[in-house]
């Protein structure tokens, strides 16, 4: 995976959530991250992934709580998305493509699909897929694979379970570790 963006700069804190959680907090993110990158990479996407990754990083700061919510998206458009433009702008996001995590991370958490003529709708369909193979970390039947927008992403369950399972007790300090635990898994699958 070669980006134009330095994915060593994604570092979380967990001040950065409003809400502290194992269910929706770092390691969550970092998967979600995780599953961006390999979904953009299977299909070649290499511009939008690098978009979804940054909208992967904010997309649950401003959760409330674990439970159902159709709100947290526009919560963390609204009150995180402003504290990392300058970050996303140093790792080259445009302005432009800044308006497009915006409308992916109010989305990702919206039971309505965009328009897939929407120039959002890649970057939004990138980090709904990524976000729902996180969702085996609830349990073998909260992913249905039905709902995956791409090809590539049915694919990468196997890989999604056995990322779960291998960081789910990791205090993580950095996405590059979790990208080397993915690296290993990978590596073991071919």
């Amino acid at each position: 995976m070669s980006f134009q963006i330095d994915i060593s700069k994604f570092r979380l804190k967990q001040e950065y959530f409003d809400h502290v959680s194992s269910i929706h907090g770092i390691s969550h993110t970092y998967r979600v991250m995780c599953h961006t990158l390999y979904i953009g990479t299977a299909a070649g996407l290499n511009r939008e992934t690098e978009i979804a990754l940054s909208a992967a990083y904010i997309h649950d700061l401003a959760r409330k709580h674990d439970g159902y919510c159709n709100q947290h998206g526009l919560w963390s458009v609204q009150d995180k998305l402003p504290l990392f433009t300058g970050f996303f702008g140093m790792m080259g996001i445009t302005d432009e493509e800044i308006m497009i995590i915006s409308e992916a991370v109010k989305n990702h958490s919206e039971a309505n699909e965009l328009d897939t003529v929407n120039k959002a709708y890649i970057v939004t369909a990138l980090l709904k897929d990524a976000d729902a193979l996180d969702r085996i970390r609830l349990g073998d039947y909260n992913l249905d694979p039905t709902y995956l927008r791409f090809k590539e992403s049915a694919g990468l369950i196997p890989f999604a379970k056995e990322l779960f399972y291998r960081t789910i007790n990791i205090n993580f300090s950095s996405f590059t570790e979790v990208l080397e635990i993915a690296k290993l898994i990978d590596l073991k699958t071919k």
